[in-house]
């Protein structure tokens, strides 16, 4: 059971009643809402089961957990997540990032090149989060 269910039993006791004796009756709109609402859940779901693979995210092995990963996390959730096009380059580099990682790992000279090539992108990043790009966490 929902927590909306459980809440709405405690608003609605003649709903929870007239429902116990009739049966639940959801209309073409509700059942699409709820359709909708469940590939929402399992898309968040599974972003979220992503991320905790570990560190085989380039920035993470950059920078450890600095303000720089904070930055881009920040940039990915507010200015890439909304759009489908933002969705498709994060999944793209969910696929590619732990193989680089790998490679890098152990390789302190190639790191440290990547991290002056990830300068740009941390800058033009802060600098469109610090304009107000992308969506506001609420």
């Amino acid at each position: 059971m929902s927590a909306s269910e459980l809440a709405q039993m405690g608003v609605c006791e003649q709903l929870v009643q007239f429902e116990h004796r009739y049966g639940r009756r959801r209309s073409a709109g509700q059942l699409a809402d709820m359709a909708r609402g469940d590939r929402a859940h399992r898309r968040f779901f599974r972003e979220g089961a992503l991320e905790r693979k570990g560190w085989c995210f380039i920035a993470t092995l950059v920078y450890g957990e600095g303000r720089e990963v904070a930055l881009l996390r920040s940039f990915r959730d507010r200015v890439l997540r909304p759009s489908m096009l933002g969705r498709c380059l994060i999944l793209a580099y969910y696929r590619s990032a732990p193989a680089v990682c790998r490679f890098l790992n152990g390789r302190p000279l190639l790191v440290r090149a990547m991290r002056m090539a990830l300068r740009p992108a941390v800058w033009i990043a802060g600098r469109v989060l610090a304009r107000g790009g992308g969506r506001r966490n609420a």
